[in-house]
């Protein structure tokens, strides 16, 4: 059987090989065409069962026609960035990763950069997740920053360079206008950890403390 060839023949093997699908469509007068859908990449990791329909928004930290980096808190109090990576036709996928708020404000302070707080999460691993466009979360992946497609991640260099965008909900703002800096406000969250101080009620304290 001769193989179908398309005209730009070359082209389109050039978008199979970063994974575009290629339905072909059969029009009227046995006319031959196609179209793309994206496919996402596949990504090796461990599938499990976890919810972030709880997490709150505080900042888009990039946003461009839409966000691409963004800021959340989850009901413990803990703060995650949630980074955009792909999309096919129903979904976006998410990168998500915990940071601690020391990191946080290097990175907001041009101290550190987006690729090294994703090669080096607090936990040792990052999520990925896609979430559908009615806002489902599914395909939760456990992943290590090592099987990370090159293309998932930010230029090595990539210090901020933008303005966060307040969620018109948000109430805790304080990892942008912090009182202590972030090499004594770790301090001083090590000393309330230590005596068992809620994790949820961490940052109004360390917000409005002084420098000590």
């Amino acid at each position: 059987m001769n193989e179908v060839k398309f005209k730009y023949q070359k082209q389109i093997d050039e978008l199979l090989a970063l994974g575009c699908q290629l339905p072909e469509l059969i029009a009227p007068n046995n006319l031959r065409a196609c179209r793309f859908a994206k496919k996402m990449r596949k990504i090796e990791g461990y599938n499990i069962d976890y919810d972030f329909s709880s997490f709150r928004k505080i900042a888009d930290l990039i946003y461009f026609e839409g966000p691409l980096l963004s800021h959340y808190v989850s009901s413990k109090g803990d703060d995650y960035l949630f980074y955009w990576v792909d999309r096919d036709d129903s979904d976006n996928r998410w990168l998500v990763l915990r940071v601690n708020l020391a990191s946080l404000q290097k990175y907001i302070g041009k101290e550190a950069t987006l690729f090294e707080l994703i090669q080096n999460p607090n936990d040792g691993y990052l999520y990925s997740v896609d979430v559908s466009n009615d806002i489902a979360y599914h395909n939760v992946r456990l992943v290590q920053p090592s099987a990370l497609p090159d293309d998932y991640l930010p230029e090595v260099d990539s210090y901020y360079a933008f303005t966060p965008i307040p969620a018109d909900d948000a109430e805790e703002l304080m990892t942008y206008e912090l009182t202590i800096p972030y090499k004594e406000r770790t301090r001083f969250e090590e000393v309330l950890r230590k005596i068992g101080f809620p994790v949820s009620a961490l940052k109004k304290v360390v917000n409005s403390a002084a420098v000590f």
